[in-house]
């Protein structure tokens, strides 16, 4: 689960499936990438500048002994909502989006990444909840002015 929820460990295989996607059909793998990307950027900057600041949840294995904090990706005081959640989420939305197959893929990783963070005990089951939804959010909202813009 730390390797799960490091996102460095992701860095090669999106790059390999954006590659692809290019590849296939670069205009829609691009409305995919910034439909995602911006989702993405909107969401971790409310949820670092706005959101973390204004709550006061400390990380699961900061508040208590018996939970043990893994990885290294943890190192945060702040635990809500969780931007790996928000991030993971947006892009795997904004590729199910453009491209419905890659999302039978996509959301159930990034599902994945959601659980490591609880597992890793950097989170508690409502900060990856919240951070899904918001990314989601974010990612709607980009594919709707897309649509209404284009």
């Amino acid at each position: 689960m730390v390797a799960v929820s490091n996102p460095y460990r992701w860095l090669a295989p999106s790059v390999l499936i954006v590659m692809a996607l290019i590849y296939h059909d670069w205009q829609s793998a691009l409305k995919a990438i910034f439909l995602g990307g911006l989702g993405a950027a909107i969401a971790d900057g409310i949820n670092t500048k706005v959101i973390k600041k204004r709550t006061d949840r400390i990380r699961p294995g900061k508040q208590f002994e018996d939970i043990r904090s893994l990885g290294i990706m943890n190192r945060g005081k702040k635990s809500f909502p969780s931007n790996h959640a928000s991030n993971t989420m947006a892009f795997a939305a904004g590729l199910a989006l453009v491209y419905p197959v890659v999302g039978m893929i996509t959301i159930p990783l990034s599902l994945l990444v959601g659980y490591s963070r609880i597992y890793c005990g950097a989170h508690f089951p409502l900060d990856v909840l919240f951070g899904f939804l918001h990314g989601l959010f974010w990612v709607l909202v980009s594919y709707l002015l897309w649509n209404w813009m284009i």
